[in-house]
């Protein structure tokens, strides 16, 4: 009899997938035609997930994310010492069905869970709630590129529905180069594309080709999150970081106008029921 030895290593998914041509996938991507500064057709809605403190829904493009914040929970007492500042703990996880690969999506949750606490460290105003932790979360329903950028904006709406003192709005957005070619708001593919490359060194020398990620407040003109792999000019690197603040600044009109219609909604509901207990009032 065979015996299964539920400790041995397991054949992950791709290995026996045939390798292709990184030239040919590149020429078969879509490549934009003209220098187009704006965000992707975006859905956004506050408020889908009703046991939490707040939550956002998200979809760029056919990238979708699901945003909550947990009510902030008070921290173990230290008699001796005490923080002014309260803590933000930040985890993005995937859907098991987003991603193929379970190697792959446990490095992409962990970079991204680090990254988001970064960008929305400068935006809570940790002041106000000093001893208590705070906890913000980010599931990844479908990720066609750009997923850390649209779960940075989602959590920052998200924040915003739950009632947690800001300093501002933020937004987020993604540029690839590849090949010479700028890619904002690129698609999965085009990202994968770019990860599967081998280290500068033994690639294409100094070719310029990597990812960047820029979120941003709304009106300080503060850059809250910076992230960037590959090798980029530094004249390169800043004329591509003032393109996504441009897609940074558009996308806000979209959050805006979202929380907005919130805002009006509640007062409507308030008035609403207002006039209905001065109604009962007058019958009784």
């Amino acid at each position: 009899m065979t015996s299964f030895n539920s400790n041995e290593s397991f054949i992950t998914y791709g290995t026996y997938k045939p390798k292709e041509n990184m030239d040919e996938l590149f020429e078969r991507l879509q490549k934009p035609k003209e220098l187009k500064l704006e965000p992707r057709l975006t859905f956004l809605k506050v408020g889908t997930v009703s046991n939490v403190k707040g939550s956002a829904y998200m979809e760029y493009g056919n990238t979708k994310v699901m945003a909550q914040i947990e009510p902030p929970k008070e921290l173990n007492k230290q008699p001796k010492k005490s923080d002014p500042l309260g803590v933000i703990v930040c985890s993005v996880k995937y859907a098991p069905f987003a991603v193929d690969d379970v190697e792959i999506m446990n490095r992409k949750e962990s970079f991204m869970s680090a990254a988001l606490k970064k960008a929305l460290g400068p935006v809570v105003c940790l002041n106000e709630f000093p001893n208590f932790q705070l906890e913000i979360k980010a599931l990844v329903l479908d990720d066609d590129g750009c997923a850390l950028s649209t779960a940075i904006t989602c959590c920052g709406v998200a924040l915003i529905d739950a009632g947690i003192p800001t300093y501002d709005l933020i937004t987020a957005s993604t540029v690839c180069l590849l090949k010479g070619v700028e890619f904002f708001n690129p698609s999965s593919d085009i990202e994968d594309l770019l990860h599967s490359l081998p280290c500068i060194t033994e690639a294409n020398g100094l070719e310029e080709h990597g990812i960047i990620v820029v979120a941003s407040l709304s009106t300080g003109g503060q850059v809250s999150e910076f992230f960037q792999k590959g090798y980029i000019k530094s004249d390169t690197l800043e004329r591509l970081c003032e393109h996504l603040l441009v897609i940074n600044q558009r996308l806000l009109d979209t959050v805006r106008h979202v929380l907005i219609d919130k805002v009006k909604y509640h007062i409507a509901q308030e008035r609403e029921q207002i006039a209905g207990d001065t109604n009962d009032i007058e019958n009784a």
